[in-house]
């Protein structure tokens, strides 16, 4: 075979190739290529998808850890303002500040107070009433170790207030007498 003939058999042969596969793309990967588009496509949609239900998942799970640890959080609450009407507990709050002040406890009386409604008319069940515990106290002791306690009672971890305390003098004993009453709150469940 002369050189000629084998350039054109190589080129006849190359350009059989190039119509094969021109063939081959025009009949096979070109209706294909929309298919695998719309595939991409879909694959991007549905990673973001994921992507989204797992940020979601994640915020689901940091609010149900949230509402597990709302006990947690409702004991707390119920030390401040207890959610019912606890005289023990008011009264040994009192009694420990009282006692922690060097203060003598010669009287102590409790009595119920009218509830105050919180609700203000609405019906969220959530909001609760408030009631008043008063402690009527009698104590003697020195007037540093009475402002001490008085200072106890407001730094308190349960919500109470002093109110109506009388000073009065003993003529026998340097010490003075605290006559008064401390209002304790607590929720109802009305």
């Amino acid at each position: 075979m002369k050189g000629s003939s084998k350039r054109a058999l190589v080129i006849l042969i190359s350009v059989s190739l190039l119509i094969v596969s021109v063939t081959i793309y025009s009949y096979f990967i070109k209706p294909l290529y929309g298919e695998i588009y719309n595939l991409k496509t879909k694959e991007i949609g549905l990673s973001e998808t994921y992507a989204t239900y797992e940020s979601l998942n994640n915020q689901f799970q940091n609010i149900l850890e949230q509402y597990q640890n709302s006990g947690e959080l409702q004991n707390q609450l119920s030390i401040i303002l207890p959610s019912e009407l606890n005289a023990p507990y008011a009264l040994g709050q009192v009694i420990g500040i009282a006692k922690l002040n060097n203060l003598e406890i010669q009287t102590l009386t409790i009595k119920p107070l009218t509830i105050i409604s919180a609700k203000n008319n609405s019906s969220d069940d959530l909001v609760k009433d408030i009631g008043t515990l008063r402690i009527s106290a009698r104590f003697s002791g020195t007037y540093e170790n009475f402002k001490s306690f008085l200072k106890g009672i407001e730094t308190n971890i349960m919500i109470s207030n002093a109110a109506d305390f009388k000073i009065e003098g003993q003529s026998a004993t340097p010490l003075l007498l605290f006559t008064g009453s401390i209002d304790t709150y607590y929720q109802t469940n009305q």
